[in-house]
């Protein structure tokens, strides 16, 4: 592994992934100030060597350290990239479940934008859907493990609403 870093851009790279599992390469590129060309190559090369592990979501390719996250993980982080997933799911984390009135009025989203995240995040097995009487209730299917992932990449999310529910969790947790 250690010949794999030796050049300084993989080593940037690799360290960036490991302070920011699941960005995609464009953001990559931007932050590390590295064409998409370049960076390409370097992300290819280190995936076929085993140190980072990629995964298609739609029209993006969201790269990760190989050891650090199983499926579901990668899965869940992957969804927490996203705004409107990510608030989504801090809705969740504060109230167990929520119906879609509830997830549209708290999330701020049309109709349709809400229902196209919230198939997404059921075919990603993010969420579990129940009925009461005649509504959709949504809720997480890992509410635990979900709660874990966010406060040990806090940093890497730059929301302050990310931040002020792993600060309440870590309190608690206390």
């Amino acid at each position: 592994m250690t010949e794999v870093l030796d050049l300084d851009s993989r080593r940037r790279i690799y360290e960036f992934l490991e302070a920011n599992p699941g960005v995609h390469l464009r953001l990559i590129g931007k932050v590390l100030g590295m064409s998409t060309g370049m960076l390409s190559y370097h992300l290819r090369y280190m995936e076929r060597r085993g140190l980072l592990r990629s995964e298609e979501e739609g029209h993006r390719r969201r790269y990760f350290d190989a050891r650090a996250f199983a499926e579901a993980q990668r899965k869940i982080i992957g969804v927490l990239r996203q705004d409107v997933p990510r608030k989504i799911i801090m809705e969740l984390l504060g109230y167990q479940e929520r119906t879609f009135a509830e997830l549209r009025a708290a999330v701020g989203v049309s109709k349709s934008t809400l229902s196209y995240h919230l198939k997404k995040m059921l075919e990603r097995e993010v969420l579990l859907r129940t009925r009461r009487d005649r509504e959709s209730v949504f809720a997480l299917r890992d509410h635990e493990g979900v709660a874990k992932l966010l406060v040990q990449n806090r940093k890497s999310f730059r929301d302050d609403a990310v931040n002020r529910f792993a600060d309440n969790w870590l309190r608690l947790r206390a």
